[in-house]
């Protein structure tokens, strides 16, 4: 009896411990002054202006702590870029990036560029597997490191996401030219170190898995992949790996349901990444009708908007594809309207083939993380050397 009474003195005092907690943090919420609340946990600050230090959970803008010295920003020890306080997002360090980009994409694949040559190291693959606990099952996924990885060195990181009814191999096949490509581009110092993380794209909630067929019951659980993703995956590869982190250092892009889930996944979470690659998009982003189903939408149009903008966004489809047709001009006439900046690139006689694929994923691999800021000094540099 004495033993039951205690525990229930303890329970009681931890319960007014964590109201009192509960009841300081609200009273002391600055944010609620401008209509947002403040954050629950620790995350990134990606905006600062005379009001504070802004930062995103779960999709929504909360405040981290008030700016005291308003006029006085350059000297806030947030405004400083450097990753053991996280980024802020600066829109001027990025300003016409993707006018860049829009003069340099290619709708072509470059001779030689997605094939093996004898005197290039091409990336190796670890194949490993984590455990999710959004559906209690233990995941795979390939994890592709640079040529040379180094163990006390920190790298960005691609999630690069596959179409629907396959499995992470399937983008390592030689004619995809996941590995080909991308060290080539190495080689010719034409993209940036970074890790390729292909995971499965498939994660149901337990109890809810669905033979393969093209219905809203299967395709739930690729919907569900936002949460494996963000809550599972992301936090495996953070404690395995030495990465980057934050928005700057992390792009989601793939093919065909891969591209739509990238899009979707790339602006309901723009807190968390940067660089947004939709290539061959599927219907089910938005409302849409195909030849197969009625696809719902995960978003209406008019919610189709990045609360932070994307470094890059970047969608590419073909003219002859059989399989997603128009939808990927659609996705780029939707942003159009939403005012939301972003490439588009019609890829003459694509299909829904490895060559759409591959255009695609050349174009966006070459834009990751500032790369392209480099690729036109070097251009500009080389016409420069050719007019004298």
């Amino acid at each position: 009896m004495k033993s039951i009474e205690k525990n229930m003195k303890i329970n009681f005092a931890v319960t007014c411990i964590i109201a009192t907690l509960a009841c300081k943090v609200s009273a002391k919420c600055f944010a609620t002054e401008f209509g947002y609340p403040c954050c629950t946990k620790k995350v990134d600050p990606v905006e600062l202006n005379e009001d504070g230090v802004w930062g995103y959970e779960n999709g929504k803008k909360c405040g981290i702590e008030r700016n005291r010295n308003p006029f006085r920003h350059s000297k806030h020890p947030w405004n400083n870029f450097n990753e053991k306080r996280g980024n802020i997002y600066n829109m001027n360090k990025w300003k016409n990036y993707m006018d860049t980009m829009q003069k340099l994409v290619i709708d072509y694949i470059p001779e030689g560029i997605d094939e093996r040559s004898d005197d290039v190291v091409y990336p190796e693959v670890i194949k490993t597997t984590y455990f999710s606990n959004t559906t209690q099952t233990e995941r795979k996924v390939d994890i592709v490191l640079p040529v040379n990885y180094k163990e006390n060195k920190k790298y960005p990181v691609f999630y690069y996401l596959h179409g629907i009814f396959v499995d992470p191999d399937y983008m390592l096949q030689e004619e995809l030219g996941t590995l080909p490509i991308y060290g080539n581009l190495l080689h010719q110092k034409l993209a940036r170190e970074m890790l390729i993380v292909i995971p499965d794209q498939y994660a149901p909630l337990k109890g809810h898995e669905f033979p393969p067929e093209l219905n809203q019951d299967y395709y739930d659980g690729y919907d569900n992949f936002i949460n494996d993703l963000v809550n599972d995956l992301m936090p495996f590869i953070a404690n395995n790996f030495r990465i980057r982190t934050g928005r700057e250092h992390t792009a989601i892009g793939g093919f065909s349901f891969g591209g739509r889930n990238s899009l979707y996944i790339g602006y309901v979470r723009s807190d968390l990444f940067g660089y947004v690659g939709a290539l061959s998009p599927a219907p089910g982003v938005t409302p849409g009708v195909d030849q197969w189903s009625n696809h719902k939408g995960l978003l209406s149009e008019n919610e189709l908007v990045a609360k932070i903008p994307p470094i890059v966004t970047f969608i590419s489809g073909g003219t002859n594809d059989p399989a997603v047709g128009t939808f990927p001009r659609q996705y780029s006439e939707i942003l159009t309207r939403n005012h939301q900046e972003h490439v588009y690139l019609s890829i003459p006689g694509g299909e829904h083939d490895p060559f759409s694929n591959k255009v695609g994923f050349l174009n966006f691999v070459m834009s990751l993380f500032g790369n392209l800021k480099h690729i036109k000094e070097d251009s500009e540099s080389d016409s420069e050397s050719d007019s004298e």
